[in-house]
């Protein structure tokens, strides 16, 4: 479902298609997620669901922060953020203590 909802309404953005690798991984070797996983996770089905429902991209984003009560720099993993320097600012960096 999340795979369908980023790459139907999004372009193709590296750092998304890497998170999705990340939650592929896990579920192929059957792993809880937990942090930026977790949230990626629970954001975008959210934000799927209000899409349908026929929010628009920037109110369910914001909806779907305010539901679940996280940072907007929470839904993406560290790694990705030092995979993809040039995608993220240094406020990404400084919430998950990157330097």
């Amino acid at each position: 479902m999340i795979k369908q909802h980023i790459t139907t309404n999004f372009y193709n953005y590296p750092p998304n298609d890497m998170m999705i690798q990340r939650l592929e991984q896990a579920l192929d070797n059957q792993q809880k997620i937990s942090g930026a996983d977790a949230s990626f996770y629970f954001h975008e089905l959210k934000e799927a669901e209000l899409m349908r429902q026929g929010l628009s991209y920037n109110e369910a984003h914001q909806q779907a922060l305010k539901d679940y009560d996280v940072s907007p720099f929470s839904v993406y993993h560290p790694d990705v953020i030092r995979a993809y320097p040039d995608d993220f600012n240094k406020n990404w960096e400084r919430a998950w203590g990157i330097i």
